[in-house]
């Protein structure tokens, strides 16, 4: 799949224009694999109309977590578990939508997945290392675990 194929950085810029997060994609790949031959940003690599994501992050409150997101089970009470702690270290599911109601394209969801992160500190796990192999369904919605490295 083309999204397992491609090198990307997750940082703390967001972006809205997908033309521009396209470019910065293509500018990467040249500058990582010396190519761009894997990048294919018009492939439907997501063939639902809603999907959700699952990565891993730091947040220091529930304010950090956006509407379209929760954590998972074992971290929903991370908050009053460790009321000392600076940080916690959680896992999120993100539930987002095709913008055309169908299907996402590896440019729209790779974007959508690059923003959903950019308000919470990944540690040195900045490296987009492709979806997980494993993708299931969690609540009926295709869940995709966002593997990241350093």
């Amino acid at each position: 799949m083309t999204l397992n194929n491609i090198a990307w950085r997750f940082s703390e810029e967001s972006y809205l224009d997908a033309e521009k997060f396209n470019q910065k994609i293509v500018e990467y790949q040249i500058r990582i694999c010396k190519t761009d031959k894997d990048w294919k940003p018009n492939e439907v690599v997501f063939n639902v109309p809603e999907l959700q994501i699952q990565y891993e992050a730091w947040i220091t409150k529930p304010s950090d977590l956006h509407e379209n997101e929760m954590l998972i089970d074992d971290d929903v009470d991370v908050f009053k578990e460790y009321p000392d702690e600076q940080e916690y270290q959680v896992e999120i599911v993100a539930k987002l939508k095709a913008d055309n109601g169908k299907f996402f394209t590896a440019l729209e969801f790779l974007m959508k997945a690059h923003n959903q992160q950019v308000n919470k500190e990944l540690g040195d796990h900045v490296y987009f290392e492709g979806t997980g192999e494993n993708s299931e369904k969690i609540d009926g919605l295709l869940t995709c675990y966002i593997a990241c490295g350093s």
